[in-house]
């Protein structure tokens, strides 16, 4: 289900009205107002076109807000085949260990940004684009 919120934010970050959303992504500005006050739900057509027009993939638009820190838990458990982590417990250090390229270079990245924000060396504003827009902004994009 699409994340009124999310759409809003980026659409926002993007600079862009909801009547020029709409004309990006081939939709109505009725349609894109109801999608952000959560009134209605885009297709999976729709929602590909708004993430094409704000250069995002479609999970960004997506709420993925879990109920508690044990419905994450579940979820981490869900994905442990899949992307191929477990838990790594060593000294004083506790974290997810994986084996998936893909989720290694997306911690990578999100590290090297994380540092890059709290460096001064991007605003606020550069670090949520870069979140919202992964993996579409991403510097190890094939």
């Amino acid at each position: 289900m699409i994340s009124g919120s999310k759409l809003k934010e980026l659409r926002l970050l993007r600079g862009l009205t909801q009547k020029e959303l709409a004309i990006k992504s081939e939709l109505t500005d009725a349609a894109i107002r109801n999608y952000e006050l959560g009134n209605r739900s885009p297709s999976r057509e729709q929602m590909r076109k708004i993430a094409n027009a704000l250069e995002c993939d479609i999970s960004a638009l997506i709420d993925h807000t879990p109920i508690s820190s044990f419905e994450f838990m579940q979820i981490l458990f869900d994905y442990e085949v899949e992307l191929k982590i477990r838990p790594l417990v060593e000294d004083s250090t506790i974290g997810l260990l994986s084996h998936d390229m893909n989720l290694n270079d997306f911690l990578i990245e999100w590290d090297e940004m994380r540092k890059k924000h709290y460096n001064g060396e991007i605003s606020d504003e550069e670090f949520e684009d870069w979140k919202l827009s992964y993996p579409k902004k991403s510097r190890l994009k094939k």
